[in-house]
């Protein structure tokens, strides 16, 4: 019987967006056999790389099958999942016998980080229900490469001082994003209104010059200075649908390099002619495996399925 051992090693314990991995492989022949590895891929949730890398192991050997370079995405971001999945043969008798492919039921991540890290505040809802939502989308947020402040979350603050703490830590922030959730329904148009201070804290960064981008529930109505600043396109607006934040999640993966290099180079325009053509092209249109660290790996094989 065939007994294996697929190891791999990547060269860096994180990447950036865009950068190169590269990827050695290793096959421990653990059995009697000769053995032959082909056709290796590494399917990433965000695709699948085939990898020309292959070779032969005699018995209780180890054999280096080589080196491959991953060209990863511009636009992919965080811990990204990935399984393992090849071709192999065994000599048996002087005959070469198709095992077949082997796909691991093991999960492995890679993470993915823009740099430099920048501070970002981040206008949201402190109540149990706000949380629950705006937990989840600033962890998306973290994972392109930001620091996140709240006043009331990382930052604590006396009732009476918080106006002027959220002001001098917008004002230490290199932009600021709003999480526009429901506050209270307005009985004359039917539509939810979001948190007053959401309106304070944009005013403050918008009189700062500073890069801002609003995330608005689906169900809210902007109005007040947010709304007026996203119509006449000083400011953009992303709508998101609570119960499906991973539209929201691919939204982002669409924006966020283009509102960090707004941050970085402060140039508005460019960011918003960027994000139309996103819209034009429809990119932005919202309509329990272990997993492991994957920077070094191993998986265990044999020929009997």
């Amino acid at each position: 019987m065939g007994l294996w051992t697929v190891r791999w090693n990547f060269d860096r314990p994180s990447y950036e967006p865009g950068s190169i991995a590269l990827v050695n492989f290793w096959l421990e022949n653990n059995g009697d056999s000769y053995l032959y590895l082909s056709d290796l891929e590494i399917a990433f949730d965000f695709g699948t790389y085939n990898l020309e890398i292959s070779g032969t192991a005699p018995p209780r050997s180890t054999k280096f099958l080589g080196c491959a370079k991953l060209q990863l995405p511009k636009n992919v971001v965080g811990r990204r999942l990935f399984a393992i999945r090849h071709r192999m043969s065994e000599c048996v008798a002087n005959n070469w016998i198709d095992l077949g492919v082997y796909q691991y039921d093991k999960r492995h991540f890679l993470s993915v980080c823009p740099k430099p890290l920048y501070r970002v505040f981040v206008s949201r809802g402190l109540t149990t229900e706000d949380r629950a939502i705006g937990d989840t989308i600033v962890g998306m947020i973290k994972e392109w490469g930001f620091e996140t402040v709240t006043v009331g979350i990382e930052v604590e603050a006396p009732e009476k001082l918080v106006p002027d703490r959220a002001k001098e830590e917008i004002m230490r922030s290199d932009a600021l994003i709003a999480i526009a959730t429901p506050r209270h329904l307005d009985a004359l148009t039917g539509l939810w209104k979001t948190l007053e201070w959401l309106h304070g804290e944009v005013g403050i960064a918008f009189g700062l010059n500073k890069p801002l981008l609003i995330l608005r529930d689906k169900r809210v109505s902007l109005g007040g200075l947010p709304g007026y600043l996203s119509e006449l396109r000083r400011v953009p607006a992303i709508e998101f649908d609570p119960y499906d934040l991973e539209n929201l999640r691919s939204a982002l993966a669409a924006i966020m390099p283009g509102f960090r290099d707004w941050i970085e180079t402060k140039r508005r325009q460019e960011f918003f002619e960027g994000l139309g053509r996103l819209l034009a092209v429809g990119i932005l249109a919202i309509g329990t495996a272990a997993i492991l660290s994957g920077v070094v790996g191993s998986l265990l094989g044999s020929s009997k399925k």
